[in-house]
């Protein structure tokens, strides 16, 4: 048993050799013609002759095209041999095979594309066997001769595949050659792909200038199938007078085929066809004017740009409206531009708001002085207008001029926004400025947890000092439970301390170091010579900004006679972000603790007392007090958590 069994194991190893060992052609042959050869074995034999066949080969391979077993792989090693025998061999069996056997000779001729077998493919195009008259009409039609041509012609409507074998000859026709066939084709009753064929080759080969009379009358047709190849050979053909035709026949069209020729129009990128597009923009149907925005911007047709500005603000159809804002949105080029900013001077309120609009979405710094003087301007929703977006493109240079127009505006709050948010883009700290000693995020402080320094240092190397405590920014330390998050640094040498929940924004509290001086300055300068709600304003915004010079002037205004500024900025002590306010609300608390301004410091100064960098014991000693001036069970629960 064993002896067997390894006999089998060696027969398994050696079959990968036998089979990688190349055979001769001989050898092959010898397979072909030997009686004790299995069909699988005279299969493999015929694959092998495709690859290495001479005329040797032909002679045995041809004798089995009656084999109905093998006739396919023989053909399929006899159509890859490079000598004429295999041609005298196929040809010799077109006289005397049938059936199956015979269209698949007459296929292999096609393939060879044997000349001299035409006489006898044209008479198998009269067979009663359609599957070989089918066959001689396409192997004919590969052989594209004018010989070959000649019985195709004839068997037009008669057998259903000459229509085919016509098409291949006339694609293999020199242009004069062709352009007959495809007319012949056109003229015949064939089937509905094989004439959208024609039609596109007789206008092709005619060119540009002789088949547009022919790509017109498609383009007029009735039939949906003509119009399609009038677009498809649209995109074909060149030359300007191509696009101008399209373009003339454009306004005589139903809007379902104005859509396509619009689209056409667009993809040739020939600015011949813009002044019918801007016709078509201002009078076709909505279909068709959506369309048309769309292919002059794929133009690039700045002539285009003052409809699209006019239909933007217009009451007209809803979609041409959209298409028209959306085109001005993302038209390329500084023509683009220069006319957006030239709206900014329109005397149409309603042209200048799309010129402000549009000079922010597209970010477009040339427009900030025009903004400027519209921003200082008594129409508020004009000035609102442009102070958003001032508040995104203006810089340190347009600061004054903010500042200027911060207490004079009617719309004290779009100016607070814009000034906030030019100080909040100028903030850029500078390298080393802060330096993170330890960030722990996880479940505080005995809790699972994942000390993060290192990520939070890059974070605020990257110029963060906004940063999003979850999971996405750490990782999930604790899966299930409530996380907090807490870090040491320094700024500029001076100690820091931070604690927030899951969940938070943090802000880092760099105040000024983070501004440039003159910027700085300039604020609060303009707060010391402001009044009333701008002063407040400004008062917001050196609040948001924090740091140690700023909390000067808020624990200022916090001991002013003004009630509104007083008020404001104990608001802004409540909502300061590092410990250093810690004292000030002690005061705030114990001046009245059932007020509004007294439990809004007790809610801070449960949040603050933990992240000061004092011993463990003095934080449960102030918790303990924070506890005893509650009166309230919303700030217990907040104190005792």
């Amino acid at each position: 048993m064993k002896t067997i069994t390894h006999l089998l194991f060696a027969c398994c190893l050696s079959l990968p050799l036998l089979a990688a060992e190349p055979q001769s052609e001989a050898a092959l042959i010898k397979v072909l013609t030997d009686g004790a050869s299995t069909h699988h074995q005279k299969n493999d034999a015929c694959i092998e002759l495709g690859r290495v066949g001479t005329q040797a080969a032909v002679a045995p391979l041809a004798a089995l095209l009656a084999d109905d077993k093998l006739a396919h792989m023989a053909r399929y090693a006899l159509e890859t041999i490079p000598h004429p025998s295999v041609d005298e061999a196929l040809r010799a069996a077109l006289g005397r095979l049938q059936g199956r056997l015979l269209t698949g000779v007459i296929q292999s001729v096609g393939v060879r594309r044997d000349a001299q077998a035409v006489p006898a493919l044209a008479k198998h195009l009269g067979a009663t066997d359609p599957e070989v008259a089918a066959a001689a009409a396409v192997a004919l039609g590969r052989i594209g001769t004018p010989a070959a041509r000649e019985p195709l012609v004839g068997a037009l409507g008669r057998v259903p595949a000459a229509a085919e074998g016509l098409l291949a000859c006339a694609e293999a026709a020199v242009p004069t050659d062709a352009c007959a066939l495809y007319d012949r084709l056109r003229a015949s009753q064939v089937p509905s792909h094989v004439k959208m064929a024609a039609v596109r080759g007789a206008i092709l080969s005619r060119g540009a200038e002789a088949g547009l009379p022919l790509l017109l009358e498609q383009l007029r047709s009735d039939d949906p199938a003509m119009f399609s190849v009038a677009l498809r050979v649209g995109q074909e053909l060149v030359g300007t007078g191509v696009t101008q035709a399209f373009a003339t026949e454009l306004p005589r069209l139903p809007a379902v085929k104005q859509v396509g020729v619009v689209a056409l129009l667009g993809e040739r990128g020939d600015g011949a066809a813009a002044p019918a597009l801007i016709a078509l923009v201002e009078r076709g149907e909505p279909v068709a004017r959506v369309a048309a925005i769309a292919a002059l911007e794929r133009l690039g047709c700045a002539a285009a740009l003052p409809v699209f500005a006019r239909l933007a603000v217009s009451k007209e159809d809803e979609q041409v409206v959209k298409a028209a804002q959306a085109a001005l949105v993302s038209f390329s080029g500084q023509e683009a531009d220069a006319m957006i900013v030239s709206l900014l001077d329109k005397p149409d309120n309603a042209l200048r708001l799309l010129g402000i609009d549009l000079a922010g979405r597209r970010r477009i710094v040339s427009a900030v002085p025009r903004l400027l003087d519209l921003a200082a301007s008594q129409d508020a929703q004009l000035a609102a207008a442009s102070l958003k977006v001032l508040g995104e493109l203006a810089g340190e240079g347009e600061l004054n001029a903010l500042l200027t127009i911060l207490p004079k505006t009617p719309v004290l709050e779009a100016a607070e926004r814009a000034v906030s948010a030019v100080c909040q883009r100028l903030s850029v700290l500078k390298p080393g400025a802060v330096a993170v000693i330890k960030a722990v995020y996880g479940v505080l402080p005995d809790g699972p947890q994942k000390e993060v320094t290192a990520k939070v240092a890059e974070m605020i190397k990257d110029g963060k000092t906004m940063l999003e405590i979850n999971n996405g920014s750490f990782g999930d330390s604790a899966p299930g439970k409530v996380k907090q998050f807490e870090m040491t640094y320094t700024i500029n040498g001076v100690p820091r301390k931070a604690k927030t929940g899951e969940g938070a924004t943090l802000r880092i509290d760099v105040g000024a170091a983070a501004l440039p001086p003159p910027v700085f300055k300039a604020l609060t300068d303009a707060y010391a010579q402001a009044n009333g709600a701008p002063k407040l304003a400004l008062l917001r915004i050196l609040s948001n900004i924090g740091g140690a010079e700023s909390l000067v002037l808020v624990r200022q205004a916090a001991a002013s006679a003004d009630p509104t500024l007083k008020e404001a900025a104990q608001r802004a002590l409540c909502d300061w972000q590092s410990p250093d306010v810690v004292p000030d609300l002690e005061v705030l608390i114990t001046a009245d603790k059932a007020s509004r301004i007294g439990i809004l410091a007790l809610r801070a100064y449960a949040k603050l007392v933990p992240a000061q960098q004092i011993p463990v014991e003095q934080k449960r000693a102030a918790l303990t007090r924070a506890l005893e001036w509650a009166t309230r069970d919303e700030e217990r629960a907040l104190i005792q958590a």
